[in-house]
């Protein structure tokens, strides 16, 4: 079974935490579009795709839509990705997330209304284009250096969503709910979630120096 890459809590908290402490308006975009990622365990192909509708309604309905095309393998002509529809139900934090990056947009281009930007996009690059997928992983790298901890890339943001609620979990349907969250076809994809974490590693060394 594949190793999955997820961020413990420690690493999560000095994360988010040396993010918060930029007061510019990049750092407050990279913020609330990991807090996104986080808290809808949505990948990063998906989240660059999100525009400025998908947004205003995902808050007037509560659950973020996300079309085939937005999800792995749902590129025209790949019949497996076209029927991959989703419709994520909104947290709080992913609400404020959603309202945030929505805020952070149309400050963006009020800073030079004249200038062009992408009229669609909800997140938006420093050049005010849709942010590309390997700007979302270069910027992950940046606030991992600068928080000092693991070099991570933004699809762990995910893999730490399935992590925390599967530890979380009461009930014995949290393994379907994690599947089916994350669009898997198959359990088996989603059962790699059941290793332990990292965290569970040090807290059983933890137990077991006691």
């Amino acid at each position: 079974m594949a190793e999955v890459k997820s961020f413990t809590r420690e690493e999560e908290k000095m994360l988010f935490s040396t993010i918060r402490k930029f007061k510019d308006i990049e750092a407050e975009r990279d913020l609330n579009w990991m807090l996104l990622m986080r808290y809808t365990a949505r990948r990063v192909e998906t989240v660059h795709l999100l525009n400025e509708e998908d947004a205003l309604q995902a808050l007037d309905k509560g659950y973020l839509h996300i079309s085939s095309h937005m999800q792995k393998g749902g590129k025209k002509g790949n019949k497996r990705g076209l029927n991959k529809k989703q419709e994520i139900y909104l947290v709080d934090a992913a609400r404020k997330a959603l309202e945030a990056l929505l805020r952070i947009r149309k400050k963006m281009i009020s800073v030079s209304p004249e200038k062009q930007y992408d009229d669609k996009a909800l997140i938006l690059s420093r050049r005010r284009n849709r942010m590309s997928i390997r700007s979302y992983q270069e910027r992950m790298t940046h606030w991992c250096n600068m928080a000092g901890i693991v070099k991570a890339s933004p699809h762990w943001l995910r893999h730490t969503w399935a992590v925390r609620r599967l530890q979380n979990a009461t009930t014995g349907t949290a393994l379907r709910e994690v599947q089916e969250v994350l669009g898997h076809e198959h359990i088996t994809t989603t059962q790699v979630y059941t290793q332990p974490s990292r965290d569970d590693l040090r807290k059983s060394m933890q137990e077991a120096a006691l």
